[in-house]
């Protein structure tokens, strides 16, 4: 069974895994081999482990222990025969203090990836680079000295035409600058799931020059369809004698954007413009003279309502068109990024080293690519159990080399687990998912391999702290999602799109709702909330550091310890 801890800040969750491992700890003898617990800090990594081996040596010395009735309704063995076990589990993984498999994500992928190094083509003393910065800067200074070499005349073209279209453009030449900007990319997941395909495109000019042609005539023809509309519109208005401003909204009529589209600005059409369609009534006012009123309508029976439909039609179908314009916007510095790329790979094999953004790429790659077992005999290591802590800050790529080694153990009837909390993830710079933990995960297994609890109570704040992060995150996901709504039903993107996004927001904070424990219920707390402007004398941060120290003061003399108060 997997089992997912949806846990909010204060709710438990290192007591949660605590003893959770520790149930599986005391199921058989030496089962700390075959257990795999990973989160993302050392820090984080460092206080389970001292926790586990704190309350080990809690029943091992027969002290209290926060976990002996839990383990005692599992194990009905008797508390002296469970706490000789602790005294004998606490000896083997001290011996054995290696196996204690406790670690960053990042440190079991590298142990792993050690077991694989001929697969992926290093030799077995390759060493890691933190800096991926110092290798990007060091390619791109290779690549640009090297332009002079003999096989460089159509990298140095690119870099020429590429130089040319910024100073037409009027922006800032910063050849440098703007390679180094792009070639980031190439450590990013988005780029490394990229199929080889793509890579081999991207390398061949010849490709990106007929893909350049296709781009440009994209562009052009919807700009071309856009005009026309336009023009069309305001063909049918000067038939009857008419401008756009003799419409609904005088000089802001919707009507205005004829205008606009024919003389070749494309501007996307407002949430007023789009419910005109077959809508006589939303071209009127009420204060028109009737002859007005039987004009317009005329006007709008007779092949304007035609035009404002296809244009509300031709705007709901434009992803293409903006993404062709975006990437027209690099296209140059693309046609390079593959020569950026071979430059790193040299460095690499040069100096026999893995970028850390490499790890979860190549794992990617072996895993993918073989049986589970498989991986097991290689790295010499069998897991029966996972426990993944900090589940929203996992990526993508994370979770594929996760994913296979968490079925088959599912397959052989294991528990596994992850706890997480979709509003703390933050680490998005580690290309990090949250959708994973929100939604994604529980359709990875069957219904019957998943199991979904929400731990409901703050074990670290008193009432009226509670209390205010129940209201403040009920009242603000529903106020954000109805803003969200509102820019997504005035955008292009389809009814069937914007359905998937219209209550996102609202699942993603469904459950923060926490609950007051009975031993927190007498601790109060205090919340105060004050609203700051920026004047011209002072912003409002400004402001706010200024009163602090009375704010404090006033804390500490109502009983409160500066160790207890958060600003």
């Amino acid at each position: 069974m997997l089992t997912i801890y949806r846990a909010s800040a204060g709710a438990g969750k290192t007591h949660k895994l605590t003893g959770e491992y520790l149930k599986l700890l005391f199921s058989q003898p030496g089962a700390y081999r075959r257990i795999l617990a990973v989160t993302f800090t050392n820090k984080a990594t460092d206080e389970m482990k001292s926790r586990i081996i704190h309350e080990l040596y809690q029943l091992a010395a027969g002290k209290p222990s926060d976990y002996l009735q839990l383990l005692t309704s599992c194990y009905p063995t008797g508390e002296a025969a469970l706490r000789k076990q602790a005294k004998q589990l606490l000896t083997s993984i001290l011996n054995d203090y290696s196996a204690f498999s406790v670690s960053t994500i990042d440190r079991f992928f590298q142990q792993t990836m050690r077991a694989f190094t001929r697969e992926i083509g290093l030799q077995g003393a390759y060493n890691i680079e933190m800096d991926q910065e110092r290798v990007l800067n060091e390619a791109i200074d290779r690549l640009l000295t090297d332009l002079d070499q003999p096989g460089h005349e159509q990298l140095l073209e690119w870099l020429l035409r590429f130089s040319e279209e910024k100073i037409e453009s009027g922006g800032e030449w910063n050849l440098r600058k703007d390679i180094r900007s792009l070639s980031r990319e190439l450590f990013k997941e988005s780029y490394q799931l990229a199929s080889e395909q793509v890579s081999r495109d991207i390398a061949d000019k010849s490709v990106l020059l007929t893909y350049k042609k296709q781009l440009y005539e994209l562009i052009t023809n919807v700009e071309n369809q856009t005009q026309s509309l336009g023009k069309k519109a305001l063909c049918v208005m000067e038939e009857y004698g008419m401008k756009p401003t003799d419409f609904k909204g005088g000089s802001r009529s919707p009507m205005l954007l004829f205008e606009k589209w024919a003389n070749g600005e494309l501007k996307e059409p407002s949430a007023t413009f789009m419910a005109m369609a077959d809508n006589l009534n939303g071209c009127l006012t009420k204060s028109m003279k009737k002859s007005q009123q039987e004009l317009i309508g005329c006007v709008f029976e007779n092949g304007l309502n035609r035009q404002i439909k296809k244009a509300v039609n031709h705007f709901s179908h434009l992803e293409n068109y903006y993404t062709a314009k975006e990437i027209a916007r690099y296209y140059y510095t693309l046609g390079i990024l593959m020569d950026v790329s071979q430059q790193i790979a040299a460095y690499r094999e040069e100096h026999n080293l893995m970028l850390i953004a490499d790890t979860n790429e190549l794992l990617h790659k072996v895993i993918a690519g073989n049986e589970t077992p498989f991986i097991y005999e290689k790295t010499g290591t069998y897991i029966d159990h996972f426990m993944i802590d900090e589940f929203q800050d996992t990526s993508r790529m994370q979770w594929n080399n996760f994913r296979p080694l968490i079925a088959e153990s599912l397959s052989n009837q294991r528990d596994n687990l992850v706890v997480g909390d979709v509003k703390q993830s933050i680490y998005r710079f580690r290309n990090s998912d949250w959708k994973l933990l929100d939604e994604q995960l529980q359709q990875h297994f069957r219904s019957d391999e998943v199991r979904v609890e929400t731990l409901r109570d703050n074990w670290r704040s008193c009432r009226h702290i509670v209390e205010f992060n129940n209201a403040l995150f009920t009242a603000a996901p529903a106020i954000l999602q109805n803003s969200y709504n509102e820019v997504l039903e005035s955008s292009s993107l389809p009814l069937d799109r914007q359905d998937q996004f219209k209550t996102k927001l609202m699942r993603a904070y469904g459950h923060c709702y926490q609950q007051v424990p009975r031993p927190m219920q007498d601790k109060e707390g205090h919340v105060r909330i004050q609203f700051m402007e920026s004047t011209e004398e002072q912003d409002w941060k400004e402001q706010a550091l200024d009163q602090l120290p009375g704010w404090l003061q006033t804390l500490q003399q109502q009983g409160y310890a500066i160790r207890d108060i958060a600003i």
